[in-house]
């Protein structure tokens, strides 16, 4: 793997998006709160942008202990949102989902049911995460059907940020999948997460609800 190269074509998605974007950003080129981020991606749209780090494989993010901090001050941010991009996933589990097939609109919504179920009873950590795997589910669907390629082992902000970016969501909803992607990446990486509530993952419930009638609308015959 070219890493220069899968860099520019990285850089070259999100100048699709209607970016400016900036390969290797040094502390004049980004945002104040940033300036002493290392980033290989800064993309600005309007008054705010993406901040993305991108690595070659998980034992290139793992050297990098600060990913985390610059998530959550970027999470802080209004109109930013952090990025993170592993060009090789070398973990064997990401490996071994090459082959599993996408779900069936029943099994996700099943999946969104027992995120329900679990939020009801105060389960809200496993809730989210039950939550976000349908909602991911949802997302490559959808991008799939508007035609964008969605590769295995993309992170969870640049996929919903995609999905985004391609007009998946409402504008303000946005606020609420950030969050949701920083509160996913933290629970996921044995960090303490940030505080939230029932009715949040009930919010990211209600989001995934929204992706999934829209696909079963569009499967109806006219």
């Amino acid at each position: 793997m070219d890493f220069e190269q899968e860099l520019k074509r990285l850089a070259d998605t999100y100048a699709e998006h209607g970016y400016q974007v900036v390969i290797r950003p040094g502390p004049a080129d980004l945002p104040p709160f940033a300036k002493d981020f290392k980033v290989e991606i800064l993309g600005k749209r309007g008054s705010g942008g993406v901040l993305v780090a991108v690595k070659k494989d998980r034992l290139a993010m793992a050297a990098v202990p600060e990913l985390p901090e610059y998530a959550g001050i970027t999470s802080t941010q209004p109109g930013w949102r952090f990025d993170l991009a592993i060009l090789q996933a070398t973990d064997p589990a990401i490996r071994a989902l090459g082959g599993a097939q996408e779900p069936s609109e029943e099994y996700v919504a099943q999946t969104l049911a027992g995120a329900e179920e679990l939020a009801t009873h105060g389960h809200t950590n496993a809730a989210l995460i039950a939550a976000w795997a349908g909602l991911e589910a949802l997302m490559r669907k959808w991008l799939r059907a508007a035609g964008e390629s969605v590769k295995w082992g993309i992170s969870a902000g640049q996929l919903m940020g995609n999905a985004y970016a391609m007009g998946a969501f409402a504008p303000e909803e946005y606020p609420d999948l950030e969050r949701a992607v920083l509160l996913r990446n933290q629970i996921v990486h044995g960090f303490p997460p940030q505080q939230f509530d029932t009715e949040f993952v009930k919010s990211i419930i209600a989001i995934a609800r929204g992706l999934l009638a829209e696909s079963q609308r569009e499967a109806q015959p006219a």
